[in-house]
């Protein structure tokens, strides 16, 4: 696709159609809709529906998982049910974590940024 003029992130009511906390190029804009790419497919989105920023994300997403939980985020006698992730800013990948940390280092792709705790999706 083009040169992104923009990233977009999906807002809670379209977490079923983007991965939650993950910032996606935005090849085509309108008053009223962008146009993302995900997975080197277009999806059109209303601007209502995302939160859009001019740069592109260079920090980690913090997520909080929400709904029903799947078994296999734990929740066995004895673990802890998993319910806040981190989305890597570069490939998307989603990373647990324990604490607070400043910066991650992502499994994927190996590189490192620091985490935004600033907002919580």
């Amino acid at each position: 696709m083009g040169r992104p003029i923009g990233w977009a992130r999906c807002l809670d009511n379209v977490a079923d159609v983007l991965r939650r906390g993950a910032w996606y190029p935005i090849v085509e804009a309108t008053a009223d809709k962008v146009v993302i790419e995900v997975r080197q497919r277009p999806v059109r989105l209303s601007r209502i529906d995302v939160s859009v920023r001019d740069t592109p994300p260079d920090h980690w997403s913090i997520v909080v998982r929400t709904g029903v939980l799947r078994p296999t985020l734990g929740g066995r006698e004895g673990e802890d049910v998993i319910t806040t992730y981190a989305v890597c800013p570069h490939c998307h990948e989603r990373a647990d974590f324990k604490g607070k940390p400043d910066a991650l280092r992502c499994t994927r792709c190996s590189r490192e940024s620091k985490v935004d705790w600033s907002e919580i999706c």
